[in-house]
């Protein structure tokens, strides 16, 4: 109807009904309002809604429903809000309300929340994200649940793109390396070396821009995850090193001096069939 009807008949007629809807007893009724809402965000349904309309009308009605007793209202919110991240820059409430749920009961909640630290980067600035957003994430990324510590390997091109080479090196590196040197589950390993092989992939049609020294720095974990003594460990590093490949980015001194050597050992000397084929896979990669 906002679409059909435009932003004045919207304004006039269907934006005064909207806060009686968010309030309804019933969780059903809410639950859709909520995705209706982020419906209309989407360019792709409505272009009829300006960014002043949202910032006005439905401002208040995200910030109640990210505050509900029901994660399916929250969900319906938090998992498309990356639409108008644009604006997260005038929605204070909105954000501090994201970053409480950084720690909700309910993992799809916390999975969402990790999907959506790299917009708050990109709508606040690195500062803000140093300050406020490095905790959660670093929790995010340790979290019990694997959905959850996904959605911090699916933020790493975002971030990479929004923060640069450099800051990735100063504050995400560090953090990941020490997890990964100090864990007691293969689990973390696979986690961290499934981060800076995201690094090597583009973020959306953005341009892939990574510095010699961050890719170094790529180059060596995922060639100390062959040496690994869990094979599931050695497959993900191989598969790293195909993304590496697969970039374009790596040197091709490095490639011809670390990078294929390592494969064509592992090749020839892996027992596990998986981790050998993954190799090959690499190795095709750079052909």
């Amino acid at each position: 109807m906002a679409q059909l009807g435009g932003a004045d008949l919207f304004k006039a007629h269907i934006a005064p009904l909207l806060p009686a809807l968010a309030d309804d007893l019933v969780m059903e009724v809410r639950s859709k309002l909520a995705q209706t809402l982020m419906d209309c965000c989407d360019p792709s349904i409505c272009t009829a809604l300006t960014d002043e309309i949202i910032l006005q009308e439905f401002r208040p009605l995200l910030e109640n429903f990210l505050n509900d007793e029901f994660a399916e209202v929250q969900l319906h919110i938090l998992s498309k809000l990356s639409r108008v991240s644009h604006l997260l820059g005038q929605m204070d409430v909105v954000v501090n309300s994201i970053l409480q749920m950084a720690r909700a009961q309910n993992w799809r909640v916390r999975d969402a929340v990790g999907r959506l630290l790299p917009f708050l980067a990109e709508a606040r600035g690195v500062s803000f994200f140093e300050d406020h957003l490095l905790e959660p994430w670093l929790k995010i990324m340790s979290d019990q649940v694997a959905d959850v510590r996904a959605a911090c390997i699916a933020g790493m091109p975002k971030l990479l793109s929004v923060c640069g080479s450099e800051w990735i090196m100063q504050e995400i590196l560090p953090n990941y390396t020490r997890m990964y040197d100090e864990s007691q589950s293969y689990l973390t390993r696979i986690t961290v070396l499934r981060s800076f092989a995201a690094l090597a992939e583009k973020d959306g049609e953005n341009a892939l821009n990574i510095s010699d020294t961050l890719m170094d720095q790529i180059v060596s974990l995922m060639l100390r995850g062959l040496t690994d003594s869990v094979p599931n460990v050695r497959l993900i590093a191989a598969r790293g090193l195909g993304l590496v490949t697969i970039s374009g980015q790596c040197d091709s001194g490095v490639m011809k001096s670390k990078i294929v050597p390592a494969l064509n050992d592992l090749v020839h000397q892996e027992q596990d069939i998986d981790c050998r084929y993954q190799c090959q896979l690499a190795l095709e990669a750079k052909v």
